[in-house]
């Protein structure tokens, strides 16, 4: 646990649901030793207990919960009212109902220092992702809101980002001059898991790559500083051809699932980033369900010598990294063998959502999720959602836990 700067009260709208329970709980109480937690939700619930079962033990006793229907702007104000000063009101809703809470919030007034932190997906295209911006921006400014991704936070990113800025020879090599491609890939063994719900009306393309994957790769191509984020973003796009999607076979037969929207499950597309430093190097961007044996890391292919495999940075999503080279016999320099250099990184001291909670009570912007960003993600993925909706990119199917296709 890291000591912060003083108590702190975070608002968590949708505070007893899955999202609060298993990762803004958790990774608050890995933070801060002192912070007052207030639940609200349309149920009453033991909000102590709940907090202490999360996992935050030590924060349980100050928790509490108000009911309250957040898109009433009168229960808004009534918790409002209850959280002082230097507060945080967290968003953990579904997208169309963090819209209504917001249009309601324009009936309130906000205490001056309120920091409105949203998850994602921000919106579910560039259309509702603007008029988002809009509606936040009414209520406040850009100091003030904060939109969450945890891959920001996640172990592959901040470590690779900083053997970037850290250490010359990869600095100097990372362009598209030495660097062929990178392939972000993000598989889960699990499958719904009771979220049918909220995934069938998603799918892979929607959870992972316009959410998460996207992000990661504007930022780590912007890690040595010289281009910004949504620079990356405008200058990308999607390779024709590239794109594959699938789903396992049993999803069909999932409780609440309705077959005939042919919800991916598994999801792959090749990138060219159009900026003068990245050119010629191809990023694969990969997410699926119900794989076996998953792979979750960032991969760096270094352009090699003709005849030669080519040299590789490993970053999983851990704090794990490998770097592969071609090693010479030393009776025999012709004869390269392939070596492995496999090592621990620093370890984290936070897990994500303990990072996020970090950067939110200590106003830390660095891993927001930049302004703008979320409906220029959407523009890129714009023609393949267009050709998952018209059948123009078939959808194919995989055994679940088996490897998938296109390997």
């Amino acid at each position: 646990m890291e000591s912060d700067s003083g108590a702190h009260t975070i608002v968590i709208l949708g505070g007893a649901g899955d999202l609060a329970r298993r990762l803004l709980i958790p990774g608050l109480g890995e933070y801060a030793e002192s912070a007052r937690i207030i639940g609200v939700g349309r149920t009453s619930v033991d909000y102590p207990a709940l907090v202490a079962e999360s996992g935050a033990e030590h924060l349980a006793e100050g928790a509490e919960f108000l009911a309250a229907d957040a898109t009433d702007p009168a229960d808004l104000r009534r918790v409002l009212d209850a959280t002082g000063e230097g507060a945080v009101l967290y968003f953990a809703l579904a997208p169309e109902v963090t819209v209504k809470v917001v249009t309601a919030l324009a009936d309130v007034d906000l205490p001056a220092d309120l920091l409105l932190a949203v998850e994602k997906p921000y919106g579910r295209s560039a259309e509702e992702a603007d008029e988002l911006d809009r509606r936040l921006l009414a209520l406040t400014d850009e100091e003030h809101i904060f939109r969450v991704d945890h891959f920001l936070c996640e172990a592959a990113l901040t470590n690779l980002s900083g053997l970037i800025r850290a250490n010359l020879p990869l600095g100097a090599t990372w362009s598209g001059e030495y660097v062929e491609a990178i392939d972000i890939i993000y598989e889960e063994s699990l499958a719904l898991e009771g979220r049918a719900e909220f995934y069938d009306s998603t799918g892979a393309l929607r959870d992972m790559v316009q959410s998460h994957l996207l992000q990661v790769m504007a930022h780590l191509l912007c890690a040595d500083g010289r281009a910004e984020p949504a620079a990356v973003l405008d200058a990308t796009s999607v390779i024709e051809g590239s794109v594959r999607r699938a789903r396992y076979d049993t999803y069909a037969a999932e409780e609440g699932v309705d077959p005939s929207r042919g919800t991916e499950t598994l999801v792959q597309l090749d990138l060219t980033v159009d900026l003068p430093r990245w050119q010629g190097t191809r990023v694969r961007l990969r997410s699926g369900k119900a794989i076996g044996d998953p792979e979750q890391a960032v991969t760096v292919h270094y352009r090699a010598a003709e005849g030669l495999a080519p040299a590789r940075l490993v970053l999983p999503f851990a704090d794990d990294m490998l770097l592969e080279l071609n090693v010479p016999d030393p009776g025999d320099v012709e004869d390269l063998r392939r070596v492995t250099l496999h090592s621990d990184t620093v370890p984290s001291r936070l897990s994500p959502y303990g990072r996020v909670m970090r950067a939110l009570l200590t106003g830390d912007h660095s891993v927001a999720v930049p302004v703008g960003t979320p409906q220029r993600a959407w523009e890129i993925l714009r023609p393949v959602l267009e050709g998952f909706a018209s059948g123009e990119i078939p959808l194919e199917e995989y055994p679940a836990g088996s490897a998938g296709p296109w390997k």
